[in-house]
């Protein structure tokens, strides 16, 4: 992730010095999810709301796995793309605990599904990218497959 700088000059008679002012960005948390998933993704609700314990960010991550997987049976790839560029976000800003679900969740369990997935295999890789592409590579490569 890279930072953003605000370059600023401030100007005195006496004193004229270069403040570099870095620029904070929010960092997404293990109990921003549900919400995040909820306001992102309207259709998911429905599953979300079938959890037995909402607070479990694994559990909610698993409900996330299982709606893309609906989605990508159901030839519904626009809204892939969507969850797969939420899940980039998450694991591009999360929190240690927010990357850890998605990188042994999310792309774990989605991975080798977008990469058996026939039908619409070319779309899916378009769009399983970036950091999520990076995190299923370490994986493979990690087990030896």
């Amino acid at each position: 992730m890279k930072n953003s700088f605000i370059n600023a000059t401030i100007d005195s008679p006496k004193v004229k010095k270069r403040l570099t002012l870095k620029k904070t960005k929010h960092i997404i948390n293990e109990n921003e999810i549900r919400e995040l998933l909820s306001k992102e993704l309207p259709e998911i609700n429905c599953e979300l709301e079938k959890l037995s314990n909402t607070n479990n960010v694994y559990k909610t991550m698993e409900c996330f796995v299982g709606f893309t997987k609906q989605l990508i049976n159901t030839g519904k790839i626009n809204t892939v793309k969507q969850c797969f560029n939420l899940a980039e976000k998450m694991l591009e800003e999360g929190n240690n605990t927010v990357k850890n679900a998605i990188e042994n969740v999310y792309v774990y369990s989605l991975g080798t599904f977008v990469e058996l997935s026939v039908s619409t295999a070319y779309q899916l890789k378009e769009f399983f990218n970036g950091s999520l592409k990076k995190e299923y590579i370490r994986q493979v490569m990690a087990s030896g497959i």
